[in-house]
């Protein structure tokens, strides 16, 4: 057997043991794939949710949330003049204004609020 031979069936691995390597690497990076994945094929660059829609979720869903959004600001430091974001609203190509209903999250609109929720999962 020639030396090449050798060191090719050496680096070579089995089709289990790739098969195997790679659900390890999926299961390793299940929240960044499952992350990746709620932003689809968008180009979004950022998350964008209204305050009085997250108010609506249940007690322990806005725990979760305030608890994940406080370990986000633990962890990055922001410059003072570091640039604040400014969400506008569109619709299609044109920019126009967000529902009044959508803004009041001290005064919320039961019905309206009612209306958008989607079926139980």
């Amino acid at each position: 057997m020639t030396e090449r031979k050798k060191r090719t069936e050496r680096a070579s691995p089995s089709p289990e043991k790739v098969l195997a390597d790679a659900k390890a690497l999926r299961e390793s990076q299940y929240g960044y794939n499952r992350l990746w994945g709620w932003f689809r094929l968008s180009y979004a660059s950022w998350l964008t949710m209204p305050r009085v829609l997250m108010h609506e979720m249940p007690d322990e869903w806005q725990y979760k949330m305030a608890a994940l959004l406080e370990e986000y600001d633990d962890t990055w430091k922001w410059p003072e003049d570091f640039p604040s974001s400014y969400v506008t609203a569109r619709s299609g190509r044109k920019f126009t204004s967000w529902p009044e209903w959508l803004l009041r999250y001290r005064h919320p609109d039961r019905a309206m609020i009612d209306s958008m929720r989607t079926e139980k999962r």
